[in-house]
């Protein structure tokens, strides 16, 4: 929560493009970091999950065409998954990894748990 109180949620911020450039795109987290670092001028998230799902599973969900980044292939999704699990030993008191592959109650309850227990 901010100063006022208020939470912020998105979908992405900095440690996507760290995993998706620096791991997927083989940047290397340290230098992806150092080019965003001024940007997010020390705005950093106090809690990221990581909902962690075998590319596999991730793709046999999904349904239409693959978009730009799944198109890049399953080495390419092992690579971020590879970059956002180091992120999350890096970072332990800010960035949880939630098991992907329960149903969407499943995990939501599992954020919702780590949520109240931080609160």
């Amino acid at each position: 929560a901010g100063q006022r109180g208020d939470w912020v949620i998105c979908d992405r911020f900095v440690d996507s493009s760290l995993a998706y450039q620096g791991g997927g795109r083989e940047l290397g987290i340290d230098r992806v970091w150092e080019i965003n670092r001024e940007a997010v001028a020390g705005c950093m998230p106090h809690l990221t999950f990581v909902i962690d799902t075998p590319a596999e599973v991730a793709l046999a969900r999904r349904h239409g065409h693959a978009d730009r980044i799944e198109a890049e292939g399953l080495v390419f999704q092992r690579r971020v998954a590879a970059a956002f699990a180091e992120l999350a030993q890096r970072h332990p008191e800010r960035i949880v990894m939630i098991d992907g592959t329960g149903t969407p109650d499943q995990l939501f309850a599992a954020v919702r748990g780590v949520v109240e227990r931080r609160a």
